[in-house]
């Protein structure tokens, strides 16, 4: 919405709206390593978020167009 405020074109709107849905879960899994604390269980959420990531974020792109 803030991109369209702007007058963004639709290709740079989507461009901001894909890298700030991108999943930052990295961070996560490397703490739970470096801590060794559950780090099963941070891993697959890291990789069910990035799943679900992947399936939803051409909705949202799209939604921005």
């Amino acid at each position: 919405m803030l991109a369209k405020l702007l007058g963004l074109p639709p290709v740079a709107a989507s461009v901001i709206v894909l890298f700030a849905a991108t999943p930052t879960g990295a961070n996560a899994y490397i703490f739970a390593a470096q801590y060794q604390r559950l780090v099963n269980p941070v891993s697959g959420a890291v990789a069910l978020g990035t799943l679900l990531a992947a399936v939803t974020l051409p909705v949202v792109v799209a939604g921005v167009r």
